[in-house]
């Protein structure tokens, strides 16, 4: 019998612990959803207990709520608005939704499951039939959430509301549009959060927007002044240090592109240069001034700070947005690193212009959301939504039939990746864009084949109608925000078809490159019907299958 090696026993031990930790973080996970039923239960059983006494000594109802969740308020130390609708959820979880209880008692859910599937809920109060219906309701959620995300459960909760209410989703969705709403409240240190309510497919497209105007002015400052990452300097020092090291009194000076790269990214000269006021960064000197060696290092010390160097832990601004590594990445670009902006930069901090633009992109998505609320001008009432609709230039992804397209009936659109969009907000829509697409679906309401199919321009539109988002288990990234990637590496002979191809986000599709380290690399395999099954470092499989498309009748 061979002996193992202690390295060998070493990686097993630790693959071994790792295995552990994730099964123990699940079991953990289980025994908090279970506890979580339990909390829900007694805050039901409280709620029972005062609608009792209020029928044996009716009063003041609306006091004894207010009373009852300030009490669990100072109890719980936490705001009367959460504690009632905490105690209201939970209520409505316990008496309305039992198979949603058990399932959450059981840790086949999280509570946010168990939060979506109860808020999505059709609305059935007083309703004849509304027990059966709620039944109906869960069995064709429940199954979903046990195996997905919340965020996706949501989408397909409203899915399945939008079928079983007796109330149309057109109705729901007027209804609804006539809370839409703006509040302020102060967040304390002199800012203040400003929120509002919104028809869905609008704060979509509006948050979209200020991404991509954020992104334009990120993309527009000027190329010196962009900081670049740890990983590219890196490389830029290694450069120069080996032209340095092959470098002899009779050799050249080296190319003027390497004085380039390395004074745009450092900040200071060269150290092959005799003169350092010639070069970017440099204090300027006198010709023949004598600088000594400590006064010269203080000052390529100043210059680097002036360069803004930093960690590359602070380049993670927003991991969605995470690209391949270059001298400028796109993740520099979209967490804003610091650069000097022209002298049309609004603002920094919030007042005023300033020399050096270091905005994050949620601080330019701030900034140009009041730019444009103190300084555009406002719908008229005679336009309400559709002056809005049209002056959206984010975008989005909607599914409707020619029929409703063409006003021969009125079914739901789908919001795709987000739920059921009223008909004539599709219609608005449609109306102002610029290109279509028209995808054919199989009875069960898979996308199948688009126009004029041909494995170039249309098997990405193909694509795009399947994947929807990223095909990442419980991403839900945008295809136009994803990449799209062959399952089966190209470079190891990975065929360009449809079964090889899918989109992954640039946060999940740099998990499986070759160059990670195999103790953190995933890797994927398209199966039949575009399902994709990921395979984790430790050897476990995740699937992930392209959602059905929705025709509501």
């Amino acid at each position: 019998m061979t002996p193992i090696s202690a390295d060998t026993q070493t990686r097993k031990d630790s693959l071994a612990r790792r295995e552990s930790l994730l099964d123990n973080w699940v079991t953990v996970g289980e025994q908090i959803a279970a506890l979580e039923a339990q909390r829900a239960e007694l805050l039901a059983e409280r709620l029972d207990l005062m609608a009792t006494e209020r029928s044996l000594d009716p009063g003041s109802d609306e006091i004894a709520f207010r009373s009852l969740f300030n009490e669990y308020a100072a109890a719980g130390q936490i705001s009367p608005t959460t504690a009632s609708k905490q105690i209201t959820d939970a209520w409505g979880l316990v008496r309305l939704y039992p198979a949603t209880l058990r399932a959450l008692a059981d840790g086949k859910i999280s509570r946010r499951h168990a939060d979506v599937i109860v808020t999505e809920a059709p609305l059935l109060s007083g309703h004849p039939d509304a027990a059966r219906l709620r039944a109906e309701y869960e069995e064709q959620v429940l199954p979903f959430a046990e195996g997905d995300t919340a965020a996706r459960t949501r989408a397909h909760a409203r899915d399945v509301a939008a079928v079983i209410s007796p109330e149309t989703v057109e109705e729901r969705h007027r209804r609804a549009r006539r809370e839409r709403s703006v509040g302020v409240r102060p967040c304390g240190d002199g800012t203040a959060m400003l929120s509002t309510l919104q028809p869905e497919m609008l704060a979509y497209a509006m948050y979209d927007r200020l991404s991509e105007m954020s992104r334009g002015l990120i993309e527009a400052r000027p190329k010196g002044k962009r900081r670049p990452r740890n990983a590219a300097l890196k490389a830029i020092q290694a450069e120069r240090e080996a032209a340095l090291a092959a470098q002899t009194p009779s050799d050249p000076e080296p190319p003027a592109a390497l004085d380039e790269d390395f004074a745009y990214a450092m900040g200071t000269p060269a150290p092959w240069e005799t003169n350092p006021a010639s070069q970017p960064g440099a204090d300027a000197l006198e010709p023949d001034s004598p600088v000594s060696a400590d006064e010269q290092a203080a000052r390529d010390e100043a210059a680097l700070r002036n360069a803004d160097l930093i960690d590359d832990s602070d380049v993670v601004e927003d991991a969605g947005l995470i690209a391949a590594a270059g001298l400028i990445a796109d993740s520099d670009r979209a967490a804003g690193l610091g650069s000097t902006a022209d002298e049309g930069t609004p603002m920094h901090d919030g007042y005023g212009p300033v020399e050096t633009d270091t905005r994050s992109m949620d601080e330019l998505r701030a900034d140009i959301l009041a730019d444009l609320v103190l300084t555009g001008v406002p719908s008229s009432p005679e336009g309400n939504l559709g002056t809005a609709l049209g002056s959206i230039r984010a975008s989005v992804q909607i599914t409707l039939a020619a029929t409703t397209l063409t006003g021969a009936d009125n079914r739901m659109a789908e919001f795709d990746g987000h739920g059921p969009l009223s008909p004539d907000t599709a219609r608005l829509l449609a109306g102002y864009a610029s290109s279509w697409d028209r995808i054919f679906l199989d009875p069960a309401g898979m996308a199948v084949a688009t126009d004029n199919y041909t494995p170039t321009a249309n098997m990405k539109r193909y694509l795009r109608a399947r994947d929807q988002h990223c095909r990442f288990p419980g991403c839900r990234a945008p295809v136009h925000r994803c990449q799209i990637d062959h399952n089966h590496d190209h470079a190891q002979g990975g065929a360009t078809e449809l079964c090889n191809l899918a989109h992954f986000c640039t946060s999940h599709h740099p998990l499986k490159h070759p160059d990670v380290d195999k103790r953190d690399r995933w890797s994927a395999k398209q199966l039949e019907n575009g399902v994709i099954l990921w395979t984790s470092p430790l050897g476990r499989t995740y699937g992930d299958e392209p959602q059905l498309r929705v025709m509501f009748v």
